[in-house]
């Protein structure tokens, strides 16, 4: 009996583990909402939801949230509606279930994710004072392929920014639009986040040209307003400023997440290395 006693007790906390990362009040006999969708509307931090009425009798809707697929579902809205609009921190995944009182939906809705593209290899550019066939330039996406390095300023590379240096064999090192210091790039941004809130950038905020690195910077957000739609932004982050000891120039590495420009969302996870 207590050998039985103990395989129930294992499969019931390997049962508990399996939910722990999905838990929402669902569980009920009402229906399931359906056709969750993340409406055109949602622009920057604005997300807008939006799914179809359940045909059963309800008080409401409650709409979960949580930055990760591995994280606890968070409970951010109430509505009677079929609609509901977040002012989001973070980037994440959205469910909606419905409820009667104590009674919920048997299941969570399909969820909708706000997540951007992140690219967490190591990409690494070089200052104007490194070999002259050390790439310069950085191009986030070129409506093909993502996270292009290659010489700034040659004919057939674009690049969206550039590293450059106004001196020689210093600790620092500048960021630059791409269009800034090297003819034929594109024109973009930068953004510093406010202390720790590494999660979204701001449209509206302050935007600069150019940003001088340092070893103390390790975030970075970037405008890229590409003409044919709606402007993209991306995040650098993990950013190091090292020297390029063949030469005594300066170099750049770091990461990137890239939110497309299909409704120009400024939410990023909250990765800072």
């Amino acid at each position: 009996m207590k050998k039985l006693s103990m395989i129930f007790m294992a499969v019931m906390i390997a049962a508990l583990a399996g939910c722990a990362g999905d838990s929402t009040d669902e569980g009920g006999d009402l229906a399931v909402v359906q056709n969750l969708e993340l409406d055109a509307t949602s622009t920057g931090r604005t997300i807008v939801l939006t799914w179809s009425a359940v045909d059963d009798d309800i008080d409401g809707y409650k709409v979960y949230f949580r930055t990760d697929a591995t994280g606890s579902y968070t409970e951010v809205g109430d509505v009677t509606t079929t609609t509901y609009t977040d002012t989001a921190d973070n980037a994440g995944d959205y469910v909606v279930i419905a409820y009667e009182g104590e009674n919920t939906s048997s299941a969570n809705s399909n969820a909708v994710s706000t997540m951007p593209q992140v690219f967490s290899q190591t990409y690494t550019i070089y200052d104007q004072f490194s070999e002259a066939t050390a790439h310069s330039g950085f191009i986030f996406y070129d409506g093909t392929d993502y996270g292009l390095t290659g010489l700034a300023g040659q004919e057939a590379f674009h690049q969206d920014m550039s590293a450059y240096d106004d001196s020689k064999g210093d600790d620092d090192v500048a960021l630059y639009s791409g269009s800034e210091q090297y003819s034929g790039g594109n024109s973009c941004a930068f953004q510093v986040p406010a202390s720790g809130a590494y999660g979204n950038c701001d449209p509206n905020g302050s935007w600069y040209i150019s940003k001088v690195l340092t070893s103390g910077d390790s975030v970075l957000f970037v405008e890229l307003p590409y003409q044919q739609a709606k402007t993209a932004y991306a995040k650098i982050y993990g950013i190091t400023v090292t020297e390029d000891t063949t030469t005594n120039g300066t170099k750049v590495s770091f990461s990137f997440e890239y939110q497309s420009n299909d409704l120009a969302l400024t939410v990023f996870t909250s990765n800072a290395n």
